[in-house]
């Protein structure tokens, strides 16, 4: 599966005024091998947390990708965005068991971050979501866009991100109900949830 490329910072008022800034990117990596996709949006809940998202096809595209005098250029272009320094940016990479597009094709995407506790395995997760997401999308709960998707974050143990789309923020509560929430206690028992977000993500084009 490809390899997700996710970074978030503080938005600019440029950016806030004129979100095609993220398009920007476009300019430096559309040309490299392996480059398949390029999201960005705002994080709902506070609305000035920006996440950019890069879809490679695999992590030696992204490196080859890095190894070009040029991709430097890209913290460059995404200054005007930023409010900080660009070169201080954090990126983190998540190889995704599934395809993750309608997860961020759908107009609003939740991201959970899940950190396994101490003593759990990846497997016992897997175990509950499998079967949980099945439910979820058996259920056909209101503006919820299938299929949810998780994955690893690269060089990070026990640590994953979890997707779902939905229609807006408000729909993702409605759905917690006595259908899910046995489901949801299983995996709190076996993850502690790191951050939970919802991102208005919009393909850059």
């Amino acid at each position: 599966m490809p390899v997700i490329e996710i970074t978030s910072f503080e938005a600019s008022e440029a950016l806030l005024v004129n979100p095609s800034l993220f398009s920007m990117v476009l300019d430096i990596v559309s040309t490299a091998e392996g480059f398949i996709s390029a999201y960005g949006g705002l994080q709902v809940e506070d609305k000035k947390t920006a996440y950019l998202s890069l879809t490679w096809e695999s992590m030696e595209c992204y490196k080859r990708a890095v190894a070009n005098p040029r991709y430097p250029e890209m913290a460059t272009k995404l200054s005007a965005a930023i409010v900080g320094n660009p070169d201080t940016l954090d990126y983190n990479f998540v190889e995704f068991r599934k395809d993750h597009t309608p997860s961020f094709d759908a107009p609003v995407t939740e991201l959970c971050t899940m950190q396994l506790r101490e003593g759990r395995k990846a497997e016992e997760l897997e175990a509950v979501l499998e079967p949980m997401h099945n439910v979820i999308a058996a259920a056909r709960f209101s503006g919820f866009h299938p299929p949810p998707t998780y994955g690893d974050f690269v060089g990070k143990s026990g640590l994953f991100l979890v997707t779902s789309g939905w229609d807006s923020a408000k729909d993702h509560p409605a759905a917690r109900n006595n259908t899910t929430k046995p489901w949801v206690d299983k995996i709190h028992e076996t993850v502690e949830v790191v951050s939970l977000v919802h991102v208005d993500f919009h393909k850059c084009t």
